[in-house]
């Protein structure tokens, strides 16, 4: 079965869900937390508005059934929208475009919206697995507060995010780098409450922000490309890393790897490049190096026994790798951690 809302019956839909708009932090009257309506789905979405132009909101939910939601634009998109996939599987469609619009909304990657003229999108939510997703609004006016000459006027490589209202918004979508990954942990994970909690997060925000449009100007300078594979395509080459990290010690061969993910030994090493910004080998080591850390840092084994456990059959190989990522030694960070 199929659930069709329009945007409208979707977010009117938690005021009736929950009447009391429990609060999560009962310091703070704007951090307010409304269920979704069990019909639609279980889950609820904690919206904080940090500072005027500026609020946060985090979606955790699990849709009763294939959920399409109709957005119908009424005018000017005034925010500049930022969303994280952090789960879950869907898309969005911009039906008003002459060339049929697809953005991608898959685990690790985020999505780029400037203001202007909305378009009409229809989202597509097929996944019945958990979603859990974070979006940040941005006023335009906060954008300018950062801009040290006295005109405000962006960067070159940023004006287009703002735009009248009579042109359509800019929209991108991109892989989550790791140091954005980082960032969303703290957020989802801040520690705090009341006024030290708004101001942890508002620079976490900030944060993450700076890094998404960091990564904007290398694009609109050419230094990285946008995105070009096929959400099919994508979700393989997601499907080729798991397949990866599962199997450390023993890991597949590129054209079995390439096989068992149902691509084409070229395209797998291009979908590397283009979602994660590495090599195949590059991921394999990143994780083999995190993973002997941590056996190094919790377990009584040695460093040849935490190289073995890794995958590594050489100890020079693993040591040189290790420093060139840490900056110490595998025996060095050992005693550290004693």
């Amino acid at each position: 079965m199929t659930i069709k809302l329009t945007s409208d019956e979707f977010y009117e839909q938690f005021q009736e869900a929950d009447e009391e708009q429990l609060q999560w932090d009962i310091n703070d009257e704007l951090d307010v937390v409304e269920k979704f309506d069990a019909r639609f789905s279980q889950g609820w979405k904690r919206s904080i508005q940090l500072r005027e132009g500026i609020e946060l909101r985090i979606d955790r939910h699990q849709p009763s059934d294939h959920l399409l939601i109709k957005h119908i634009p009424e005018g000017e998109n005034r925010d500049i929208d930022f969303c994280f996939m952090l789960s879950g599987k869907g898309q969005e469609v911009f039906t008003s475009t002459p060339n049929d619009i697809l953005i991608p909304y898959i685990n690790e990657k985020y999505y780029l919206k400037g203001n202007g003229l909305a378009s009409q999108v229809i989202g597509d939510f097929s996944d019945l697995k958990p979603y859990s997703l974070l979006f940040i609004s941005i006023h335009p006016t906060i954008l300018h507060s950062f801009v040290a000459s006295d005109e405000k006027n962006l960067p070159k490589n940023l004006d287009h995010l703002i735009r009248t209202s009579s042109q359509e918004t800019y929209r991108r979508s991109g892989d989550t780098q790791p140091m954005m990954n980082t960032v969303l942990q703290q957020i989802l994970h801040c520690p705090y409450q009341g006024m030290v909690k708004r101001a942890y997060l508002e620079s976490k925000v900030i944060e993450l922000m700076a890094l998404v449009l960091d990564h904007e100007i290398a694009i609109q300078q050419g230094e990285v490309k946008k995105a070009s594979l096929k959400l099919e395509q994508i979700e393989r080459i997601h499907y080729a890393r798991e397949i990866l990290l599962k199997n450390l010690t023993n890991p597949p061969s590129l054209d079995e790897l390439a096989r068992q993910a149902g691509l084409n030994e070229f395209l797998l090493r291009q979908g590397f490049r283009h979602c994660f910004d590495t090599t195949v080998f590059g991921i394999l080591r990143e994780r083999r190096l995190e993973l002997a850390k941590q056996l190094l840092a919790e377990q009584d084994i040695s460093v040849t026994e935490a190289a073995y456990r890794v995958g590594y059959a050489s100890l020079p190989s693993f040591s040189q790798a290790f420093k060139r990522k840490f900056g110490i030694s595998p025996k060095t960070h050992q005693k550290n951690c004693r």
